[in-house]
């Protein structure tokens, strides 16, 4: 009788023992190379640790998001100077060749267009997602929602690109048109002979406005704003330098927001690595940040790549002022003045 009590006792002892393994109920930085060394910490350092690491990739892929969009403006903007440069030194005979070009030119900047507008939709799909996910970004996340909202109030190029992503998803492609060319320069002597000083080639893709603002991806309160608009056409360089413009303020924020966040994860971590540093008597390096059955990697360069990061194409915010393939044609026949 004695011994059955003993092993229902060593039974009730195994069931009611703390469950999981030494590993999962212990936090430590290790190498994550084999036979790397690795290091215990206590429970807040491994929350503080993992509070920052979320909050460096968190930002890295916010930047990377952006970063695609920023390229998809540089690659629609080398587009109009290499169409120009096509169309002013490349010999065109007869109206096979001409059609050919003029083909090939509209395919790339519908091509381009889509791309900035798919890569935008990426950008403002995810942002919300990323920050919402992370706790330590609480702050970071309501910053984004209001910014989101007053860029979208206070900028109608922002407003049109939104919808004409949906646009050239469900309706149209975004391209109406496009106008290419060359016009003189001239110059009068003295005698008042007119010289011709020069030519100036540029490319001019317009939007249909009016089969736009007349489509269902069109909500009323921006069709009221269109209908405003007096010609049928809309300068495509002038709507996508502005929309450009006003995202990268956007995003602006968001980093001037997140950088006191990252210089703090930067201090964690390096504080982290100088400790491994002085346990191993040695330099650590790659470490991952190991606990609750997950590991982490936590490169020492994360938080300062995120920092570059934040100081590159910070000229987007001159985008809508800047004319680095062509200048905005402010003719009737392809730019839309707002009607007094």
């Amino acid at each position: 009788m004695g011994r059955h009590s003993v092993k229902r006792s060593r039974r009730k002892a195994r069931k009611t023992a703390v469950p999981g393994t030494l590993e999962q109920r212990t936090y430590f930085i290790a190498e994550e190379f084999y036979g790397g060394a690795s290091f215990p910490i206590d429970t807040q350092q491994y929350q503080k640790l993992n509070s920052s690491l979320t909050a460096v990739v968190a930002a890295l892929e916010l930047e990377e998001l952006f970063q695609v969009f920023a390229q998809s403006f540089l690659d629609f903007e080398e587009d109009l100077l290499t169409s120009s440069l096509a169309y002013a030194y490349t010999e065109l005979h007869g109206e096979v060749e001409f059609r050919k070009f003029f083909s090939n030119v509209r395919r790339r900047f519908n091509v381009r267009i889509i791309t900035i507008l798919t890569a935008f939709q990426s950008y403002d799909d995810q942002t919300n997602r990323i920050l919402s996910h992370a706790a330590s970004l609480s702050s970071v996340l309501q910053v984004n929602t209001q910014t989101r909202t007053s860029t979208f109030d206070n900028n109608l190029s922002y407003r049109i690109c939104a919808a004409l992503r949906n646009y050239a998803q469900h309706r149209d492609l975004p391209l109406g048109g496009f106008s290419i060319g060359a016009k003189a320069d001239f110059s009068q002597n003295d005698d008042g002979i007119l010289n011709k000083d020069g030519f100036e080639y540029g490319v001019s893709p317009w939007l249909n406005l009016q089969k736009f603002r007349s489509s269902s991806q069109v909500k009323k309160d921006l069709r009221v704003e269109l209908e405003k608009i007096s010609a049928e056409k809309k300068d495509l360089k002038w709507l996508i330098r502005s929309f450009i413009a006003a995202v990268y303020n956007r995003h602006a924020t968001l980093r001037e927001s997140l950088k006191p966040i990252i210089i703090s994860a930067q201090q964690d971590i390096n504080t982290a690595y100088e400790t491994a540093n002085i346990e191993k008597g040695a330099e650590v390096k790659f470490l991952n940040l190991r606990g609750e059955g997950k590991s982490r990697p936590m490169r020492r360069d994360l938080a300062e790549t995120v920092l570059k990061d934040f100081d590159t194409y910070t000229s987007l915010k001159n985008a809508d002022r800047n004319y680095i393939s062509s200048k905005i044609d402010q003719s009737p026949e392809v730019f839309a003045a707002t009607k007094v």
